[in-house]
């Protein structure tokens, strides 16, 4: 793998990690019973629904010949629309109607959690990865990056993996921390919960913004190719 390859794939790995609400979910469900447990499934299924929703993107670019390079006209719109679906989601997320909105939806779900059966929690954190808007640029990004290399079967798994492992790294921070403390953190992670669900609406506004850019350039540079080639 080249390391331009792993450095791409971890970013757009973290860009889908980094999403306070869901981070807020697996920390809850260490306050609760069977706490490992409970956690370690809402992950595993966010863990697979990312996994399978690159994997379904690989195979649909492969038998609809779309064109992930960049210069060409799918990965320029690709980047272009990104990129402004992420400035709206950036801008909405510091204003104070997301705040209200994204403590309402967090306080609705926590509700429900406590009831909920451990294999019911692996479709909850699948279908909390697959309904998360902003996901779906990164997942389209992804696969436009094992399409455009074709690093081959062994690779290709590698970047898989190493994308999965990143998009569920913070998620997997808190059960790793409990375990590493026996326990012993539930205040911490009680606080980090409460910060979580009121405090990180403009983190994830910032980083939507920072990744608009990103994506903006992206598809900047992708028409200057398109005009000179």
């Amino acid at each position: 793998m080249s390391p331009s390859l792993v450095t791409q794939s971890s970013l757009f790995g973290i860009g889908i990690a980094f999403s306070p609400l869901h981070i807020g979910v697996v920390t809850l469900l260490l306050l609760g019973k069977e706490p490992l447990r409970r956690s370690f499934a809402y992950v595993l299924g966010w863990s697979l629904a990312n996994l399978l929703a690159v994997l379904l993107l690989v195979l649909l670019g492969g038998s609809l010949a779309l064109t992930p390079h960049h210069g060409h006209r799918d990965q320029v719109l690709i980047d272009l629309i990104g990129a402004g679906g992420l400035l709206a989601l950036g801008l909405y997320q510091l204003t104070p109607q997301a705040l209200i909105g994204e403590e309402g939806m967090a306080l609705r779900l926590m509700n429900k959690l406590p009831e909920m059966a451990t294999w019911l929690l692996v479709l909850v954190g699948a279908a909390g990865a697959l309904l998360t808007p902003e996901n779906l640029v990164f997942y389209l990004k992804e696969a436009g990056l094992l399409l455009i290399n074709h690093p081959g079967l062994k690779a290709d798994v590698e970047v898989s993996g190493l994308f999965v492992l990143a998009a569920s790294s913070l998620l997997l921070l808190p059960p790793l921390a409990w375990i590493v403390s026996s326990g012993s953190i539930r205040g911490p992670i009680a606080a980090l919960e409460e910060w979580l669900q009121h405090k990180a609406e403009w983190l994830v506004g910032v980083l939507a913004l920072v990744f608009a850019a990103y994506l903006f350039y992206e598809g900047l540079h992708g028409l200057e190719f398109m005009a000179i080639s």
